[in-house]
């Protein structure tokens, strides 16, 4: 069952069903929406996917923090060597 109103988000609102709780979003397609209790308000999150825009010539590193491993990292740039001491 949908925590949203479709109708309502297709204008820019995003209306959490059984509520009157109405949020503006500029976002069309909405996953979920969560509410979550804190101590004196409530914490309200939209989770929606935004994909990726790249160019071709976009040089791009992932870094990945590891446990037996200090860090592991990889690019997109060929021809690129880790240098160490």
């Amino acid at each position: 069952m949908n925590q949203f109103t479709r109708k309502a988000l297709k204008k820019g609102i995003c209306h959490l069903s059984m509520s009157e709780i109405k949020i503006p979003t500029s976002q069309t397609e909405i996953i979920e929406a969560r509410i979550i209790p804190k101590s004196s308000c409530y914490l309200i999150k939209i989770v929606y996917e935004k994909s990726e825009e790249t160019t071709e010539n976009q040089q791009v590193a992932g870094v990945d923090l590891g446990v037996n491993n200090l860090i592991a990292v990889t690019t997109n740039q060929t021809g690129t060597a880790p240098k160490h001491d």
